[in-house]
């Protein structure tokens, strides 16, 4: 599921940035902003197979992706500013941080995960 919302999410970025000729910042939050909540319904549903309460969950899940964020933004500047990457490349690497970072959120956090025998 998670290829799923990256393909939506990251399409949408490169789109931005490719296609439209938009900034890496700009298109970097457009593309994460439109990954959200296929990324929200297909982790619930799939991925963590959560029985726990929408309710007390989306709050969570909305906390995990902003902490991921912003863990993406700083990793995508720091390419981008600190280490002279090019776009593309900053992208890619803050998209595996943002990756790792908001699975363990979301297996840790966010959603019960429940083991099936």
């Amino acid at each position: 599921m998670g290829v799923i919302n990256t393909l939506v999410g990251h399409g949408v970025l490169f789109a931005c940035m490719l296609g439209l000729g938009l900034g890496p910042v700009p298109s970097n939050v457009i593309g994460y902003l439109c990954g959200l909540a296929c990324s929200f319904a297909l982790n619930r549903r799939f991925t963590f197979r959560s029985e726990g309460r929408i309710r007390s969950e989306l709050p969570r899940f909305l906390l995990a992706f902003l902490l991921a964020y912003a863990s993406n933004l700083a990793v995508l500047l720091i390419g981008l500013h600190g280490l002279g990457l090019g776009a593309v490349a900053a992208q890619l690497v803050a998209a595996v941080t943002y990756t790792a970072v908001f699975f363990a959120l979301s297996r840790r956090f966010v959603f019960v995960f429940v083991e099936r025998g």
